[in-house]
């Protein structure tokens, strides 16, 4: 492999390690907004977004020219068409981030608003996974990978009892519907982030690997 290969290799990490910390700190907001029901917090976070959709096509300018001028091979190939599909699903949870950020607005209406005690243990799991799945890809580490799809039962298991508790909460009392669909959709956004980390992790191990484990129940 030339110098010039593997210098243009690096760039491509870099940028996407670059877009990884924004996904992060987006997402990090987002949930702070929501345990703080503050506004310019959820604002910070929309804010955010246009920087990590500027990455997104950084990060895929740079990969489709590696691909069509060096044409390069096994490991490398992998890497680089992988890191297209990574790229995809980085957006798309800083997609979710804002979806929930979004939700903040009403939720703020209501002085009396506390957050769910399953929603916080969510968005606090959701983090850590995120965190666990972007330090997996910046250092294609198997192992946490693997780690990182253990722990998807956890946060489905908690997402399908919040909207459990907000529907039965909403069928004896429907006053503060609005604020229960809210509950609801925050929680399915987060299930969503924990979701695109679970396409991520299973690419992680594809590019270390070779083998692709989706649909795969045996991790």
């Amino acid at each position: 492999m030339s110098q010039h290969l593997i210098d243009l290799l690096d760039d491509l990490r870099n940028r996407i390690a670059r877009m990884c910390a924004i996904v992060q700190q987006v997402v990090e907001i987002s949930v702070e907004s929501v345990f703080e029901t503050d506004p310019r917090l959820a604002q910070r976070a929309i804010d955010l977004d246009s920087r990590v959709d500027d990455e997104e096509v950084k990060v895929e300018k740079s990969a489709i020219d590696l691909l069509a001028l060096h044409q390069p091979a096994a490991s490398d190939l992998r890497l680089i068409t992988t890191s297209i599909k990574v790229n995809s699903d980085f957006e798309r949870i800083a997609d979710c981030a804002v979806n929930i950020a979004q939700r903040v607005m009403p939720l703020a209406r209501d002085e009396a608003y506390k957050v769910p005690t399953d929603l916080k243990l969510m968005a606090n799991s959701v983090i850590s996974t995120l965190r666990d799945t972007i330090k997996a890809f910046n250092l294609l580490d198997e192992t946490l990978a693997r780690q990182v799809l253990r722990g998807d039962d956890v946060v489905d298991a908690l997402y399908h009892q919040i909207v459990q508790d907000m529907l039965t909460i909403m069928e004896s009392d429907g006053t503060n519907a609005n604020v229960d669909l809210s509950n609801i959709m925050i929680a399915k956004n987060l299930e969503r982030i924990a979701d695109h980390c679970t396409n991520i992790a299973e690419d992680v191990i594809y590019i270390h690997t070779g083998r692709i484990i989706r649909h795969l129940h045996a991790v």
